[in-house]
């Protein structure tokens, strides 16, 4: 019993390891075809691995380069197509085709530096939709060029660089009466510089504008001077919108007469109204000072604030004995009467002497001229000159590449148009197509990791097996072949899956849903024509009469051929079902589920 029982047990080891073996024999004979010889060297091996590996370089780089190369197209194309879209705005101010061609044609011959022919077309588009003339604005486009660069050379991109703060700017000019020459303009652009400068931009166009937008006419009127340089420190303080409207309630109640009684009583007590535009009632007593009665209004309107209070208001309060600083903030209180004027002319009494020293500093604050002489002796300001003129290279690339572009784009949108009618006239084909290529995809996802895993475990086992380590190496090689052989089934089978599941969705989607039946009928008619010429059992009858049985009494049973798929597949399931499920039948029939029968006991290995 007991040599029975080893001899069953080497047998049970030679059908373990004879399995190993026949994989290894497998993959030794694949290396050898894969070579080219059946008796292969180490050497040939290495020099063939060696080919492989060359080869894949080269195709690396070949790649590489291509990518490369095409990759070199996407930085023209997408400046040409900026400039494209910068002209086509312009366009859409509605001004014509010549004046259209040439706002193009100015704008790419700007000889600026630091800007590029798409900032340059940017900036003409915003002076075109304030001034409304091609004139005006190429007359401000190199002025605002030049201002750019300066800004973003030394203040860096938010330095007064964005298309924003232009605009506001040339509202500013515009508002201020700036285009009634070139020099005017220009004298207010570096005053709007100045201003920049000098506040290290705190204070910009967009500031000085919302100042001109609550200020109204009490600003509109002053110098240049008195408006840019004497107003960045309050605006800097207060915020243009507070200073616009302490400055307009200041201009209402003094020059335009809307205080109240007390207050233009108190200012013809101070000496302060002109008698001739005053009207009194019948007791000899103030009843209404008209506009234009403050002796100050030119003071006011022409040289601002600070001057108003420092050449009326104090030599009046000082002649009648006002000149402590409580006595003249409750004076400026009672004459200006709301919060907002009184507020702003008591913080200019109290800082009378900053205001005279930062207006005093703007003055020597660069313009734009001297802020663009030094951003272009800069490193930042060199930068910007040739990251400015590569985009002008970039715009002449592009423009010649960019009608392919185009028709690249428009073919490929007829393509998507075809897509997407095709999507709409079969929407419940086109949601069954979509879902069964997403099962595929699924299904090549899993089999393609499993080949990826085969292709690990064969590196291994044949370093293995080179390296000595046969059994080890052997192993890997036949969970290789397994994995191997799984990823391909399972690619199998979801491609027969994916064409099968197509087949029925586009027989269902077209109202086909009886094809298999209309097929069946037409194979029929072609084997067995209903001419009467086939016989069974000697008795003349086609083979329709089989699937559409006689009536009468003597009708032959009916037979049904069935050739649904989906029917067969669970005949033939249950049926495999059914025989898995039953006894085992012992070792001369097959078996799957059939172990090792015992040493010592009866049959055969």
């Amino acid at each position: 019993m007991f040599e029975a029982y080893s001899v069953a047990i080497r047998l049970r080891l030679l059908d373990s390891v004879t399995t190993g073996l026949i994989g290894l024999a497998g993959q030794f004979q694949a290396l050898n075809r894969h070579v080219g010889t059946t008796r292969s060297t180490l050497s040939e091996v290495e020099k063939q691995l060696g080919r492989i590996k060359l080869l894949g370089v080269m195709g690396g780089a070949a790649a590489g380069a291509g990518f490369f190369g095409l990759s070199l197209f996407k930085a023209p194309l997408e400046e040409a197509k900026q400039f494209q879209t910068e002209a086509a705005r312009f366009a859409s101010l509605g001004f014509g085709d010549k004046v259209n061609t040439d706002a193009v044609k100015f704008a790419t011959g700007m000889k600026t530096y630091g800007t590029s022919a798409r900032e340059n077309l940017t900036l003409l588009s915003d002076a075109m939709a304030v001034f409304k003339d091609l004139g005006h604005a190429e007359m401000a486009a190199p002025i605002m060029a030049k201002m750019r660069f300066a800004n973003q050379a030394v203040f860096g991109a938010g330095g007064s660089a964005n298309e924003a703060k232009f605009m506001d700017m040339l509202k500013v000019i515009e508002f201020r009466r700036g285009l009634s020459s070139p020099a005017e303009f220009e004298s207010q652009a570096n005053f709007v510089q100045k201003v920049i400068s000098g506040s290290r931009n705190r204070v910009d166009a967009t500031a000085l504008l919302q100042a001109l937008k609550t200020g109204g006419v009490a600003l509109s009127l002053r110098s240049n001077e008195a408006f840019y340089l004497g107003s960045e420190p309050l605006i800097q303080e207060f915020g243009g919108s507070r200073y616009g409207t302490g400055a307009m309630s200041i201009y209402q109640n003094l020059v335009q007469s809307r205080g109240t009684i007390t207050a233009q009583q108190e200012l013809y007590r101070l000496g302060l109204l002109d008698p001739s535009r005053v009207q009194f009632n019948q007791l000899g007593q103030l009843k209404k000072a008209l506009p234009g009665a403050f002796k100050g209004s030119g003071i006011l309107e022409g040289e601002g604030e600070l001057a108003l209070l420092e050449k009326v208001l104090l030599p009046a309060f000082a002649a009648k004995g006002i000149t402590s600083e409580e006595g003249v903030i409750r004076e400026l209180g009672m004459l200006l009467g709301n919060r907002s004027g009184s507020g702003l002319m008591a913080r200019i009494y109290q800082q009378r002497a900053t205001l005279h020293m930062q207006s005093e500093a703007n003055r020597s604050a660069q313009d734009i001229n001297g802020l663009a002489a030094t951003g272009s002796g800069i490193l930042a300001g060199k930068e910007l000159e040739l990251h400015a003129k590569w985009r002008d290279v970039l715009k002449e690339l592009g423009t010649s590449v960019l009608p392919l572009a185009i028709k690249a784009v428009e073919g490929l949108t007829t393509v998507v148009k075809g897509v997407v009618a095709f999507a709409r006239e079969f929407p419940t084909l086109t949601t069954w197509l979509t879902v069964g290529f997403g099962v595929l995809a699924g299904v090549v996802a899993v089999g393609g990791t499993l080949m990826l895993a085969t292709a690990g475990f064969k590196a291994l086992g044949l370093a293995l097996v080179v390296g000595r380590a046969a059994g080890i190496g052997g192993m890997l090689l036949q969970v290789a072949g397994g994995l191997g052989g799984l990823g391909l089934a399972l690619g199998r089978l979801g491609l027969l899956g994916f064409l099968g599941y197509g087949t029925y969705s586009i027989a269902t989607a077209l109202g086909a849903d009886k094809v298999g039946s209309w097929l069946a009928d037409q194979l029929l008619k072609v084997t067995h024509p209903l001419d009467g010429s086939s016989e069974r059992g000697g008795a003349k009858g086609s083979w329709g009469d089989t699937v559409a049985p006689r009536k009468g009494a003597g009708a032959a049973a009916p037979v049904v051929l069935n050739m649904d798929g989906r029917k067969v597949g669970e005949i033939v399931t249950g049926h495999q079902t059914r025989a898995m499920n039953g006894p085992q039948t012992g070792p001369n029939s097959f078996d799957g589920r059939m172990a090792l029968t015992p040493g010592g006991a009866t049959g055969t290995w």
